[in-house]
């Protein structure tokens, strides 16, 4: 096998030979272009799944190569270009192939034997997962979040770049759409051209001009917008020499070839520049250097807090939060709390990311940048968990303020997120993170401030989100992706709940497909389905349906816990609770007679009670708790929900027995959810 520096330096070779441009302009139509008529569908979208595309690390490392020279602009014979490309696949493969371990019997030992060395731990394994780590980011997110990120760096980088972010979000707004009628006019283009003049070039290419019309905004203003993410003629990406090595097309995406005439391979390559680039600008500046850090964590930190009280509600979400004994002994400081009935999210967000050191294999500095982005965040995470457990510990707002929790705390999830788009960051905490559910804390999620919001947008009520956080720390262990969104795509198709004998299960990249098509119509305007098929739809306007849109956003303990419940519950169970509903509704309308229907789940441990009746609250209460009285002697757990007659959800009860292990026993927990 030939070494992966003598690959990458023919790869080198061929991108800079005559009229590559045209070849990998095929290649960016023909693996970044999602076409689709009339809707967006999971067949359209499941293309950008094929292993047989190149991924966008791949192109870029086309992309970088072949600003290494001055561009050749002229197109060659169509079997010239089917050769650049032709080539360029099975380089890349080679290089692939390079890339993966030299020992692949080290992944064979026996992971139980403690003297058998950890292969993930070795950097040079882990280059290759970090290569071709999954996206976590969508194009829109990048477009959106880069103004919000550098709103309290506008005046530098009005002063030092000419940047207006204004203007860079309505550029990176208007260019997908305008790239793709030119792409279509250059289709329709070639049906009058001979094959030998076939090229989609011109399909990726503007002017700033057209762009200061479609936008409304000065073209002096966006000229001044493409230049700064236009890599100067003079300078050719020459540092990228290796794989490791830095690649200008990320922070550089536009390609100049005429005076106002500019070339975007990858529009959402630009979008992903506008987001990160400019903070190492702003770090290239000393005396400004760590006001840009302060302010890349105030983004993080208020971000985190603004998406979770889209879900919780801005009461239920505090920044800043101190954790003290006395009112001068501060013991840890949470960047965002959540307080939801007996439940608390406990957020730490981090604003470090994987230098070039760490992604070229290096052992140590690998393991140190993940311990400054993730670890030492989440062992704050904990170290705060563990002091709100403590009832001699109380916490105070920002604003000195004492705040009012519901003690004691059933659960803490503790969370941390990151700024930046960390590579394989959901391969590298399964493999280095150190921390440990008990009790009352359950296992960390490590993510991103995209998937935060992604996971806001679709589980948008409190008990939906919380469902899914404690979904992820009973499974996560035993559910293996390459990213966090894959595990979220997966719960909103059939839940991550796992079958007791399940010991690993291995998520496909598509399981992402339906929450794709809903990010691309929730925030691009596509055309589709705004919520993937699966858990929140499959029950739509049924009565457990209802029961669920009623209690989700009740903070009581005793509705939190019957909603986890409910949302465990299997598709055969489900049917059967709204069978039984439906039939004491009926019977309760045509007698007036209070009528139940009860369910155990087997091998939980737990049942359910359903009433219906005209009953006034005192009697229907009492007449609940002596039901589920009955039953309690042969379970753990029993819940009891109090219907009117016509299936609004007036009381819902919980009763704990010895056998479930909680502190308190045979003990009813009622509550009433508003309307």
């Amino acid at each position: 096998m030939r070494s992966e520096q003598t690959i990458f330096n023919d790869l080198a070779r061929l991108c800079t030979s005559k009229g590559f441009i045209h070849a990998l302009a095929f290649l960016a139509f023909r693996d970044n272009i999602l076409l689709y008529r009339d809707e967006m569908t999971a067949e359209d979208m499941a293309r950008m799944y094929s292993t047989d595309r190149l991924i966008r690390t791949e192109f870029t490392t086309l992309l970088g190569l072949s600003m290494r020279a001055a561009i050749d602009w002229s197109l060659p014979t169509p079997d010239v270009v089917a050769g650049h490309i032709q080539q360029s696949e099975a380089l890349l493969n080679e290089l692939h192939e390079s890339l993966l371990p030299s020992d692949p019997k080290a992944f064979l030992a026996d992971v139980n034997d403690p003297t058998t060395p950890n292969p993930f731990a070795s950097g040079e394994n882990l280059r290759e997962a970090i290569f071709y780590a999954a996206e976590s980011a969508y194009a829109c997110q990048y477009r959106n979040l880069a103004p919000r990120k550098y709103r309290l760096d506008a005046d530098w980088l009005s002063k030092n770049k000419q940047i207006d972010l204004d203007v860079g979000e309505a550029v990176c707004l208007a260019l997908p759409d305008l790239l793709n009628e030119r792409l279509v006019a250059t289709l329709e283009s070639m049906r009058e051209k001979l094959p030998e003049e076939w090229t989609v070039l011109p399909g990726f290419g503007f002017s700033c001009a057209t762009l200061a019309s479609r936008t409304g905004k000065p073209v002096s203003k966006i000229r001044s917008f493409v230049d700064a993410f236009t890599l100067p003629q003079d300078e050719r990406n020459v540092p990228f020499k290796s794989l490791g090595s830095f690649n200008a097309a990320y922070a550089y995406p536009f390609l100049q070839k005429g005076s106002d005439d500019f070339i975007l391979l990858q529009p959402q390559g630009a979008l992903e520049a506008f987001y990160e680039t400019p903070f190492y600008w702003m770090c290239t500046d000393a005396a400004y250097s760590r006001t840009a850090l302060r302010h890349r964590g105030e983004f993080a930190e208020s971000f985190s807090a603004e998406r979770l009280a889209h879900v919780f509600g801005p009461c239920r979400v505090f920044r800043n939060v101190e954790l003290r004994r006395t009112k001068r002994e501060t013991l840890g400081e949470v960047d965002v709390l959540v307080s939801f009935g007996d439940r608390l999210i406990v957020l730490q967000a981090k604003s470090k990311r994987l230098t070039l050191e760490a992604r070229r294999g290096n052992d140590r500095q690998l393991q140190d940048d993940f311990r400054a982005a993730v670890q030492d965040a989440v062992d704050q995470a904990f170290s705060c968990a563990s002091l709100l457990l403590d009832r001699t510990v109380a916490a105070y707002h920002d604003n000195g303020e004492r705040l009012s929790l519901n003690r004691p705390f059933r659960t803490v999830f503790p969370m941390t997120i990151v700024a930046d788009h960390y590579p394989a960051l959901a391969f590298q905490a399964r493999q280095f993170l150190r921390a440990s559910a008990t009790a009352h804390v359950a296992a960390p999620l490590v993510t991103d401030v995209f998937t935060l919001d992604t996971m806001t947008e679709m589980l948008a009520s409190p008990l939906r989100f919380m469902s899914y956080l404690s979904f992820r720390s009973r499974y996560g262990d035993a559910l293996y992706a390459s990213q966090e969104l894959v595990l979220l795509g997966c719960h909103l198709k059939q839940n991550l709940w796992l079958e007791e004998d399940v010991g690993l299960m291995l998520l496909h990249d598509d399981y992402t497909v339906g929450l794709d098509i809903a990010m691309a119509v929730r925030r691009d305007g596509a055309t589709g389905a705004a919520t993937p098929e699966g858990i929140l739809t499959r029950f739509e306007g049924t009565h457990f349906s209802e029961i669920l849109s009623r209690i989700e956003d009740t903070p009581e303990p005793a509705a939190i816990d019957l909603g986890f419940l409910l949302l465990e519950l299997g598709e055969d169970t489900i049917e059967k609770l709204n069978e039984g509903i439906g039939e004491i509704l009926r019977r309760t309308a045509s007698d007036g007679l209070p009528h139940r229907f009860t369910i155990r789940l087997s091998g939980a441990q737990v049942g359910l009670t359903v009433h219906c009746s005209h009953l006034t609250s005192e009697g229907a209460v009492a007449l609940l708790f002596k039901d589920c009285d009955r039953y309690l002697s042969e379970a753990s757990n029993w819940f009891g929900i109090g219907l009117g007659p016509g299936g609004d959800v007036r009381l819902i009860v919980k009763y704990v027995g010895s056998r479930s292990g909680e502190d308190t026993t045979r003990s009813p927990a009622a509550s009433s959810p508003g309307s």
